[in-house]
């Protein structure tokens, strides 16, 4: 994959982020918005299953710096899970019907993708991070016009999901479970218009969760691989979207 473009400029990520963005509404739903508002190239973002944080604040941050308008939007409407609820197979069978089901996203994904264009994007991509990986990936089989998705340390992503996927994608598995199962789903991807678009790179070595809440980022060793997965994603787009 090729680092030229804007990937080239990602500068290190930090602990004890501030976020630079702006906090506003789409319809009824809160938002975090980062970017230039006005650049052709778009990116919706899903969070992790623990909501916001300055993590995920920070890669939309660096995103935006790089020429990407980003609206990351409450998906929760401000009840994420919790490290309780994790170990609860009650809430998390009601998580998985209710706020964390496709149903519940789908028409999020809509109104955001229809705010990015409508705020002129001509490009939009979707990048998700564990339960919101398998959300996005969901997206690429479910809307039309998304140019790829980005899904780091997804979660609950199945065999049955690659048939279905309808744009380029970036998966960056965490467990050598996932990613045995991911290199079979690239191989149907490959034989798909997209599939030279598609990229697929190994996390094992790192804690679950490392881009959200769960990554520590003042350790630079997950520091580094935090910035190895920016750089993936910055060229993924890079080479979908027209600068």
């Amino acid at each position: 994959m090729s680092s030229s473009g804007s990937s080239s400029k990602i500068p290190p990520v930090v602990a004890n982020y501030t976020a630079k963005g702006e906090r506003g509404k789409l319809g009824d739903i809160d938002c975090y918005f980062t970017g230039k508002k006005g650049s052709k190239r778009g990116i919706f973002v899903n969070y992790d299953a623990f909501r916001y944080h300055p993590n995920v604040f920070q890669i939309c941050d660096i995103l935006g710096s790089l020429g990407h308008y980003v609206v990351a939007p409450d998906l929760f409407r401000g009840e994420p899970l919790t490290m309780e609820d994790l170990g609860n197979p009650v809430a998390m069978g009601k998580f998985m019907q209710n706020s964390g089901s496709w149903n519940t996203s789908k028409p999020n994904y809509v109104q955001g993708i229809e705010y990015l264009r409508n705020s002129g994007a001509t490009s939009v991509g979707v990048i998700g991070f564990c339960w919101g990986g398998k959300v996005a990936l969901t997206s690429l089989q479910e809307l039309d016009g998304i140019v790829g998705g980005a899904i780091i340390h997804p979660a609950r992503v199945t065999s049955d999901d690659f048939a279905k996927i309808n744009a380029p994608l970036l998966a960056l598995p965490y467990n050598d479970v996932d990613l045995e199962m991911f290199k079979k789903g690239y191989e149907e991807l490959g034989t798909r218009p997209f599939g030279a678009k598609c990229r697929l790179e190994s996390f094992v070595d790192v804690v679950y969760g490392f881009c959200g809440p769960r990554g520590d980022w003042s350790d630079p060793a997950i520091a580094k691989r935090v910035n190895d997965a920016i750089q993936l994603v910055a060229a993924f787009f890079d080479d979908l979207m027209p600068n």
